[in-house]
């Protein structure tokens, strides 16, 4: 007797399992084989054409290497010397400074945290000691005025400004003949 999912066939021998995956997946299968086969014709035939294309050029590398050369090693040194060497310079220093950017950065951070809270700790002292200032509106007119007093009697007579000697000017020669 059969036991489960086997299929015979009227001679009583199994029969192979029918495949379940629709057509789709077939065809999806074709064309992705197809466009593998077609990317790899075309890039092929593009790196054969641009190597042949690319062949002359090649012929006349040489001869332009070898006239420009002068100004390709003017050029190196002059890279390396206002370049690259002030540029290792910085970064040698820079890496080598660093901790002490760190340290001095961090002590004054912790400075002025430190310096601020004193200050919130004395003005909070000051309050609880001395109370809350009342701005000047609340004061009224229990606060006094102080009165100003006049620096020069003259100018308290007159509205006008007070005047000024104008000197004469007197030359060293004239002086020495007084």
């Amino acid at each position: 007797m059969s036991t489960g999912g086997e299929v015979y066939t009227q001679a009583g021998g199994p029969v192979a399992p029918i495949a379940t995956s629709p057509p789709i997946v077939e065809l999806a299968q074709l064309v992705a084989r197809i466009f593998a086969a077609s990317y790899t014709l075309v890039s092929r035939t593009t790196i054969a054409v641009l190597l042949s294309l690319l062949a002359p050029i090649s012929l006349l590398y040489s001869p332009i290497a070898y006239l420009l050369a002068p100004v390709f090693v003017f050029t190196s040194v002059i890279l390396d010397v206002f370049v690259f060497t002030p540029y290792a310079i910085v970064v040698a220093v820079a890496r080598n400074v660093y901790p002490i950017y760190v340290f001095v950065g961090c002590a004054a951070i912790c400075a002025a945290l430190i310096g601020f809270s004193a200050r919130m700790l004395s003005e909070g002292i000051k309050r609880m000691l001395f109370g809350p200032r009342r701005p000047r509106e609340e004061q009224g007119d229990d606060a006094p005025v102080p009165a100003s007093e006049p620096k020069e009697k003259s100018a308290m007579k007159s509205s006008t400004a007070p005047k000024t000697r104008v000197r004469k000017r007197v030359s060293i020669k004239e002086e020495r003949d007084r």
